[in-house]
């Protein structure tokens, strides 16, 4: 296991080296894994899914997506999906919410806020647990193209250029950069044994400021490494009736400090590392059991601001240790009911935050209706206890003061639905508690409707929309907020080659203070996207796109109209598969 390091110094060394270890194998995970009852029942859906198939741990959509053929004219499922492809439609009309650290999107989640290795949207990522989060176009979706001896490997590179008018979203002095992104996308698998198997799954690569590289979120130097969320070293054992998964995974990449990362200073970067063993025992033809162990740490990359209260590096840095199961009855093999639970130590490196014991129980039900229909439902109860604050109402609060400890239920609801070969549409709600940065943790009710429609052939319309209702637990700086948005895109097919696509985003939101610390405020935001994307061959294609994003800041403390903004994003992006 990799030892914990505080310092900036000792910590890029840690990146370093895992990025080059990636190259043969390591990876990342859902830091709200423990703590989400919803991320953690994902966990164990992705499990089931990987030792029944048999298959890379790259594979791996969620359960009720699909893409559309332009071809045919008719949407299909993601198993057949050409290289280059992205895996759902909804994630291609969402991608304009998403917040990323370039990006000015600010439609945060705030029930995700504490997951350092996802961008914290409003939307379920697509892909599963043992797949890397992409930040620019999957490029393999499974397949391999090369063969060294028993190893299957699939290589993929993405070459991007980016100018941004606006990198530190300011609203009084923005500054401009040009920006080079540059990722490597490796699948491979090592079929040792007839029952075992070693494959690796990662995105790995760097950012380059050209002009401003002191403006790059972690680093501050030329070059910025990333390595993507969900990427996967995995060892699979069969041994008798039980599937073993040995993993571990590593994410470097940038994060926020909370859901308001309306400006560049609350955007930092961290290193995660998960190291687990999950197995699943089929008993007999009907009930299976599954447990997972899992050790987390994350370890933001940025110095101690010496006399700073609140710095990254201290106040966000933690481990985490978490066992949970899931035992699950399908006498059919078609409709699942089961039970689910666990416990999680969550422990920070400084006393801002405060340790806890997490943990929850539950039953779930999922039931797939035809070849069309998909539903999840998930209830329980949930418990969290923490510490109590060292020093909570000093003049220079070195905590946050929260002293609120959780008991309340959780519940969660997935439906995905094809009604013909040309509409499809998803709708997910519920209510839960999760870790928050300011305080011990938030809970949220939200709900998410995406809806994708083939109006003609070649074309694809797709519109989502989100509401979120979310309280802090309480101290200094708890914050009640309500968000809510709508995502429109559009695309057409041009030619057999040449694809043309263009979306809007609006977000809302509303932010009461509560805690005597925290900061309010009230904003809108606007965005709109432009992409032409032209196949060079059956391996490469060249990508062109703008991004233009506009917050109107309604109200807030002082001078709160300095940070409305304007932001600008020129993309250039060339994709091949070797």
């Amino acid at each position: 296991m990799f030892a914990r390091l505080t310092s900036l110094r000792r910590s890029s060394l840690i990146a370093l080296a895992l990025g080059v270890v990636q190259m043969a194998g390591v990876s990342s995970v859902l830091a709200q894994y423990g703590a989400s009852p919803t991320q953690t029942g994902l966990f164990f859906d992705d499990l089931r899914a990987r030792q029944k198939a048999e298959k890379a741990a790259t594979t791996g959509t969620r359960d009720g997506d699909v893409t559309y053929d332009y071809d045919s004219g008719i949407y299909r499922s993601n198993e057949d999906s050409a290289m280059g492809q992205r895996t759902t439609d909804y994630q291609t009309a969402r991608e304009l919410s998403r917040p990323s650290v370039r990006s000015g999107s600010a439609a945060y989640s705030a029930r995700t806020v504490g997951d350092y290795t996802n961008y914290a949207g409003q939307y379920t990522s697509p892909t599963g647990f043992f797949a890397p989060t992409y930040v620019s176009d999957p490029f393999l979706n499974g397949r391999r193209n090369v063969r060294v001896g028993p190893i299957n490997i699939g290589f993929g590179l993405y070459q991007g250029f980016e100018y941004n008018d606006n990198i530190n979203r300011s609203g009084t002095n923005p500054t401009g950069d040009f920006i080079s992104t540059t990722l490597l996308n490796i699948d491979a698998n090592y079929q040792i044994t007839q029952n075992n198997r070693l494959s690796l799954s990662t995105a790995i690569g760097f950012d380059h400021y050209f002009n401003h590289p002191e403006l790059a979120p972690y680093g501050g130097g030329d070059f910025v490494l990333n390595v993507l969320p969900g990427s996967t070293i995995a060892f699979d054992i069969k041994a008798g009736p039980v599937f073993i998964t040995v993993y571990n995974r590593t994410s470097v990449r940038p994060a926020v400090q909370n859901d308001f990362a309306l400006t560049r200073t609350q955007v930092f970067g961290v290193l995660q590392n998960d190291t687990g063993v999950a197995a699943n025992w089929r008993i007999n033809s009907a009930w299976t059991l599954a447990v997972n162990y899992m050790h987390s740490f994350a370890d933001p990359l940025e110095e101690d601001n010496s006399g700073d209260p609140v710095n990254n590096s201290g106040n966000f840095g933690r481990t985490t240790d978490s066992i949970h199961a899931s035992l699950t009855y399908s006498p059919t093999g078609t409709w699942v009911a089961g039970l689910e639970g666990g416990i999680t130590s969550l422990k920070y490196d400084s006393n801002f935050n405060n340790d806890g014991m997490l943990s929850n129980i539950g039953a779930f039900f999922v039931l797939p209706i035809g070849n069309t229909t998909y539903i999840r439902l998930a209830a329980g109860y949930q418990d969290f206890s923490f510490d109590d604050p060292s020093d909570p109402g000093t003049a220079a609060p070195q905590s946050t003061g929260d002293q609120s400890d959780l008991s309340d239920f959780y519940y969660g609801v997935t439906i995905s639905n094809q009604l013909n070969s040309r509409v499809s549409h998803s709708l997910s709600f519920g209510h839960e508690s999760s870790l928050n940065v300011t305080s011990n943790y938030i809970t949220s009710d939200y709900i998410n409707y995406g809806l994708s429609v083939i109006a003609w052939k070649g074309s694809r319309i797709s519109l989502s929309g989100y509401y979120e209702q979310a309280e802090g637990s309480g101290g200094l700086y708890a914050q009640d907020l309500s968000q809510y948005g709508v995502d429109l895109y559009i695309a057409h097919k041009l030619s057999s080659k040449a694809t043309l696509g263009a979306g809007y985003h609006f977000g809302r939101t509303d932010t009461d203070a509560v805690g005597d610390a925290a900061s309010r405020g009230n904003f809108d935001q606007h965005a709109l996207n432009f992409d032409i994307t032209y196949a060079l061959s059956p391996k490469a294609s060249l990508v062109l796109g703008y991004r233009y994003y506009v917050t109107d800041v309604t109200s807030g403390p002082g001078e709160f109209n300095d940070q409305d903004f304007e932001q600008n994003r020129f993309i250039l992006g060339f994709n091949y598969n070797f």
